[in-house]
């Protein structure tokens, strides 16, 4: 993956996430009868531009990374707090002359076609077939906090908090909206045919970190999708395991006078003894070996770690990939339920930002979001599409906050009007713009700042 190939798809999908958003508000204020002056996609010098019939411009703009509709009228009073004259001609076509609840409708058609647009990705998804894998997982840490709430290799998260999940991607976000709270979840062992057992695992020790790799190891949980053996598969040429006469095809029997049972304890074992000499029992063609193991030193961070240069035998577990497709109306269902479970997935991850309990370190930007379109476009359509979904209800739903600036100040000021019966003075409103305004430019300097310095 190019950085080229980043931006061009983070130009794709930003200009589609903001074609739809725009195209909301533009065809809402053409069916309200107000006049369009224009509709820009992106900020700054105009890079090309058209007039339709009615004089409304189109136009494409250099800065990729927003747009807006401008609407006659939309600014009924200047800098003075004086009323603007309306030019006849435009007489009841002008925005500030509309009625409460088509103003509303105006603004909230924006993230609402961002929603929409979510839904009908998914939808898409599901009938034409998403490869997936069931959240099966992995048990990596017997001291953990999943191995102290009672989860056991093979189990199957069957849901989480009450939600039910099918895949790993919904597990995930379900966890993470619950971050430093008891969870129950729903858990069925051998792969999804045993009992159903709920167990509560308490995450409040669990730190959402940007630049780990794997958050489910620092509960202590990975997700299954094979089986390691005991059976050498590669020796590295040169290596601590090759010097110790290791073979592929060997089988671990027992180091150190424990037998062997994982991989995942061998090369803990392994990484805890640098330079240290591991007594091995290994098998080969039917014989019992003694073997003396001294991994070779390297530094990781403020530590040592012990490294042989071996892998085990690998095999698929079957059991937990599967293709979610579905005919047309059950897609259609499915869709809107996902759209709806991450959208109060972002509304509660949200208030953990608020309440510090989800650090502002994991807060991205363009960056961000470039690097994710390049990666997901890497592996196909779908998965393309299913980031491009996901992208589209956090910015219909972070749209809609009460937050001056955004779509969703602008209708808490129209709920205000609708329950005063007149609208809130220009002083007042420009003042709670000025602040919206900087706490937006604020996040967004924090989520540049956190893709450079965490995403880099």
């Amino acid at each position: 993956m190019t950085v080229i190939t980043s931006i061009f798809y983070f130009v794709i999908a930003i200009g589609i996430l903001i074609a739809i958003h725009e195209a909301g508000h533009f065809v809402m204020a053409r069916l309200c009868g107000v006049y369009v002056e224009r509709f820009a996609l992106g900020f700054g010098p105009r890079l090309c531009s058209f007039r339709d019939r009615v004089g409304t411009e189109y136009a494409l703009c250099a800065i990729p990374l927003g747009g807006y509709v401008k609407m006659y009228g939309e600014d009924s009073s200047d800098s003075k707090n004086e009323k603007i004259e309306i030019l006849p001609q435009y007489k009841n076509r002008a925005f500030c002359d509309k009625k409460v609840w088509q103003k509303f409708l105006i603004v909230f058609a924006g993230p609402f076609c961002n929603i929409v647009l979510a839904w009908f990705l998914y939808t898409f998804n599901f009938m034409y077939g998403v490869p997936d894998f069931k959240p099966a997982v992995d048990v990596t840490d017997d001291a953990g906090v999943a191995a102290q709430a009672g989860f056991r290799n093979e189990d199957l998260i069957v849901s989480v908090g009450g939600v039910e999940v099918a895949d790993w991607e919904e597990a995930l976000y379900e966890l993470i909206s619950h971050v430093k709270e008891d969870v129950v979840v729903g858990v069925r062992d051998n792969l999804g045919k045993g009992e159903l057992r709920n167990i509560t695992v308490n995450l409040s020790s669990w730190n959402i970190d940007p630049r780990s790799t794997d958050l489910l190891n620092q509960i202590g949980l990975d997700s299954l999708k094979f089986r390691t053996s005991g059976t050498v598969a590669t020796v590295v040429e040169g290596s601590a395991a090759e010097k110790a006469g290791l073979m592929a095809d060997d089988r671990i029997v027992s180091y150190n006078g424990q037998s062997y049972t994982v991989w995942r304890k061998f090369s803990e074992a392994i990484r805890e003894n640098p330079g240290k000499t591991i007594e091995l029992n290994v098998e080969r063609d039917g014989h019992l070996l003694e073997l003396n193991l001294i991994p070779d030193v390297k530094s990781a961070g403020d530590e040592s770690i012990g490294f042989a240069g071996i892998a085990p035998k690998t095999e698929n577990v079957d059991e937990v990939f599967f293709e979610r497709s579905y005919p047309f109306g059950e897609a259609v269902i499915r869709g809107g339920e996902k759209t709806y479970r991450m959208g109060i997935v972002t509304l509660q991850i949200i208030k953990k930002f608020i309440t510090g309990d989800i650090s502002v370190k994991n807060v991205s930007g363009p960056i961000g979001i470039a690097k994710g379109a390049g990666l997901t476009a890497s592996l196909g359509l779908v998965y393309y599409l299913s980031f491009l979904a996901l992208v589209s209800v956090n910015l219909g739903v972070l749209n809609l906050m009460p937050i001056p600036v955004l779509d969703g100040g602008h209708l808490f000021f129209y709920v205000i009007e609708f329950v005063r019966g007149k609208p809130m003075s220009q002083a007042v409103m420009g003042k709670l713009l000025f602040i919206g305004m900087l706490l937006l430019l604020s996040l967004m300097l924090l989520a540049v700042f956190n893709d450079i310095y965490y995403g880099l």
